[in-house]
């Protein structure tokens, strides 16, 4: 899936910092994901990546603590774990969720809101001048257009409560 092509930049984000990205990506290669829809599975999958570092397919640092989360506040929600070939060791105070992959029950706002409300969980213990970034990926299908896309922001919290608050996913998603 490092296939992306067709990079898009949203419309009406003029209002994120230069420090702030979100992109909507159309993917070529999306024979992972489209595996995953074929099996039927509702809810979300948590996907480990290939990093740099050459050490296999490793998962993303906050996914465990995501998945906990989601499994005391949000049982109703299928999730499904792939299981790679370690976890990312991180040093910083970043949160990096999991590359997802949207089941056609999950809309991606709900995933974003989701994120969201994790987000504040975890940093009501923050101190009032961290402002750790937050990276997140989801891949979903847009029934509209009929192709698979790659939603990927990587900001601060705050930033990611404008893109959800002031974005337009309609245009993106058939609801």
């Amino acid at each position: 899936m490092n296939n992306d092509s067709d990079k898009q930049d949203l419309p009406g984000l003029h209002f994120l910092d230069d420090k702030e990205t979100c992109e909507m990506i159309a993917l070529n290669d999306d024979a992972d994901f489209q595996s995953f829809l074929q099996t039927g599975i509702s809810g979300l999958k948590f996907v480990p990546r290939t990093y740099s570092s050459g050490e296999g397919k490793l998962m993303s640092p906050d996914a465990g603590d995501f998945s906990k989360w989601l499994n005391r506040n949000h049982a109703e929600i299928n999730l499904t774990i792939d299981k790679g070939d370690g976890i990312l060791v991180l040093r910083s105070s970043d949160f990096w969720l999991p590359l997802v992959f949207l089941a056609s029950n999950i809309a991606l706002p709900i995933y974003l809101n989701l994120v969201s409300n994790y987000l504040y969980d975890r940093m009501k213990g923050a101190l009032r001048n961290e402002k750790p970034r937050v990276h997140l990926k989801a891949v979903f299908h847009d029934k509209k257009e009929g192709i698979s896309k790659k939603f990927s922001y990587e900001g601060d919290a705050e930033g990611l409560q404008k893109v959800i608050k002031k974005f337009d996913l309609s245009q993106f998603l058939d609801k």
